[in-house]
């Protein structure tokens, strides 16, 4: 089946609300496609899909248990089950497809795998030819790249950073992600070191986020926007209540 090209809804750098990205595991049967109804319903912007990796390593508890009930080998299948599901919405989330470098994933040397994607962000790069493969192959595709800046940054980081044209992922904590009770303050400084370094397409923190208390603290320390996974997985797995609450507390969070 011929995967649709998702309504644009404008490039992030152009909005004005601050930006909402959540986590969605691709292949995780308990996480079933129609929940991106949700997401969508909800006030998240962009649909961060998550390839599963056999060494998940910056993913805490939530995200490695996620992938290891994942099926890799449905990894395609269920992508194009996602995008043809939201391809009947008449407004849908942004699309950004993750994943690790180290892990190979049937299809991302396939200019069709990426069709009606929006953006791509790869971690875990130590392998540069493949990271350096599939960067080629998204952008060849028109597919916009996102970066990821650990903590420490460091100077490869910065240089890395410029490429990014959808978003930079800023992680917010040391360690793996996982929801935590306090966000860095140290972020503001981090913020700006990145803005000072030339970028100019939108920051945000991820790694802990888990409330709109937080959410709205990012806002405050000059991010334009959060990444949350760890703590959606949890709700995702607790019921469509509970998923629901989550989205509308983050979403009021970014907005107040």
């Amino acid at each position: 089946m011929a995967r649709p090209t998702l309504k644009n809804n404008g490039l992030l750098s152009q909005r004005e609300a601050p930006v909402l990205s959540c986590y969605f595991p691709l292949g995780d049967p308990k996480v079933p496609v129609d929940l991106v109804d949700i997401y969508a319903d909800h006030g998240v912007d962009v649909l961060e899909i998550g390839l599963a990796s056999d060494h998940p390593f910056l993913d805490g508890p939530d995200v490695s248990a996620s992938m290891k009930r994942a099926d890799v080998g449905r990894a395609r299948k269920d992508l194009d089950h996602v995008m043809n599901h939201l391809s009947k919405r008449r407004v849908a989330p942004k699309i950004l497809l993750m994943g690790y470098v180290e892990q190979a994933h049937k299809g991302r040397e396939d200019t069709h795998f990426w069709s009606g994607i929006d953006s791509f962000l790869s971690v875990g790069c130590s392998n540069e030819h493949i990271a350096q493969q599939i960067e080629k192959t998204a952008i060849g595709a028109g597919v916009a790249p996102s970066v990821f800046v650990g903590w420490p940054i460091v100077d490869h980081d910065i240089d890395a950073v410029r490429k990014a044209t959808f978003y930079v992922m800023l992680q917010a904590g040391a360690g793996q992600t996982g929801p935590r009770k306090e966000l860095d303050p140290e972020n503001r400084q981090r913020i700006l070191q990145l803005r000072d370094a030339g970028v100019d397409v939108p920051i945000l923190l991820g790694f802990g986020i888990s409330n709109g208390a937080q959410a709205r603290e990012a806002i405050s320390l000059g991010a334009d926007g959060v990444v949350v996974g760890s703590q959606v997985l949890r709700a995702a797995l607790e019921g469509d209540k509970v998923l629901k609450s989550l989205f509308t507390d983050l979403r009021s969070g970014l907005d107040a």
